[in-house]
């Protein structure tokens, strides 16, 4: 570890304008006073990333993944740079660096990118001398030398990447919430938050829809055993520290996450597990996220059940279209939402499940599906229902003191 340097994560409503870009500037020279030294990763001011998708679609319906690549990188370049204009003007000292400037070597899947390696010499070059580094989030290279971006949510990739990569003492993460709630504040008016989370649970949470954090970020974070500070750029008070967790086994809720637009593909197949098996193959290489997946077998029929978000739903439709010869039945349900409850002990007690369950019931919301993890319980329902089953959840079970035994 270095205790003198950490990595920060600005966001695009953190720099949404001239004057929050010179706010997070001042916050920046502040902690430089005491020796620190800083990486700070920056995404695109708000809102510029979706006006440019829109740009590219009023040009052509589909638009090459490496020329959206092309476009798409300018958003965080104009903020890294504004930045370090602010920060010079300021008296500290500072220089920006794209993804590809910064060594961020990736893989070739243009729009979805994964990070391969970091070859940082002159991030370190840049430290070494006094500089706070901002360096360009959601992008990188190839090592074909195409420009290349990890998609959306890919800046705190690339702040915890780098955090790993140069053993900064921690990963701050700076958004427009002071950390992990409870529950989504903006829908549980009485939601808590959560001073400290194991990396398990912030994993589960990310991957289920929390939007402070995105799930590869957590998913290295947990992986490297890199501390994040999850954070409020606005001077709220509080933050939530990310870290190894309690490793208890009993029943214990951490927050009640939830996803307003996903969609329940169900495919049954009575020709063998070959076409299902064919099916996923074409998923993945569509780059698809799954939320959830369940597969089962009788011996006369194969089932594959795939949680996804909406946006993801042509790409599957083009892979089932392209496997439908094989004989599947195929059941598409939209305008669902997917209301998640996170925490520990669920694969052992069917108790919690069955108490999950019987709330929604009394509360008269149907349930479409449930799956289960070790630390999860997520069911999906009607997207006009969202809202309701967080409620109605987080009242009985955070609320009402269940937190430590949500099936007493």
């Amino acid at each position: 570890m270095s205790d003198g340097l950490i990595v920060q994560k600005y966001g695009g409503t953190s720099l949404g304008s001239p004057l929050r870009i010179r706010s997070v500037a001042e916050k920046i020279a502040a902690r430089t006073r005491d020796g620190t030294r800083i990486i700070v990763t920056v995404s695109a001011m708000g809102g510029t990333t979706d006006r440019l998708v829109r740009l590219a679609h009023q040009i052509t319906p589909h638009p090459s993944r490496r020329e959206l690549d092309m476009l798409l990188t300018v958003g965080e370049r104009v903020s890294m740079a504004l930045l370090s204009m602010a920060l010079n003007s300021m008296g500290c000292r500072a220089i920006s660096f794209t993804g590809s400037q910064s060594g961020i070597v990736t893989n070739t899947g243009h729009t979805r990118a994964l990070i391969e390696e970091i070859h940082a010499a002159r991030i370190e070059e840049a430290l070494s001398v006094g500089h706070v580094v901002i360096v360009a989030g959601f992008q990188g290279v190839s090592r074909a030398k195409e420009i290349t971006t990890l998609g959306r949510g890919g800046s705190d990739t690339t702040a915890v990447a780098l955090a790993a990569r140069l053993g900064a003492s921690c990963c701050e993460i700076y958004s427009d919430v002071p950390g992990v709630f409870t529950a989504d504040p903006r829908i549980v008016k009485n939601a808590r938050l959560l001073p400290r989370i194991g990396y398990d649970a912030m994993l589960e949470l990310a991957v289920l829809g929390a939007k402070v954090l995105h799930y590869r970020a957590a998913e290295l974070a947990r992986r490297y055993r890199v501390p994040l500070h999850l954070l409020s750029s606005f001077d709220e008070p509080g933050v939530t520290v990310v870290g190894n967790g309690d490793g208890v086994e009993h029943e214990s809720i951490t927050s009640i996450t939830s996803h307003g637009s996903v969609v329940l593909v169900t495919i049954v197949s009575e020709g063998g597990g070959k076409a299902i098996s064919e099916l996923l193959t074409l998923v993945v290489e569509r780059e698809v996220r799954l939320v959830f997946y369940q597969r089962s077998s009788d011996g006369a029929r194969d089932n594959l059940v795939l949680v996804l978000e909406a946006d993801d739903l042509p790409a599957v439709r083009a892979a089932i279209d392209e496997i439908r010869p094989h004989g599947i039945a195929i059941d598409v349900s939209e305008l669902l939402a997917s209301v998640s409850v996170v925490g520990t002990g669920f694969s052992s007690s069917a108790r919690a499940i069955a108490r999950i369950e019987q709330l929604l019931c009394d509360a008269k919301i149907p349930v479409r599906y449930v799956g289960t993890s070790s630390l999860s319980v997520t069911c999906l329902v009607a997207a006009t229902a969202r809202e309701k089953t967080v409620d109605t959840l987080h009242a009985a079970l955070i609320d009402a003191g269940r937190a430590r035994s949500p099936s007493a």
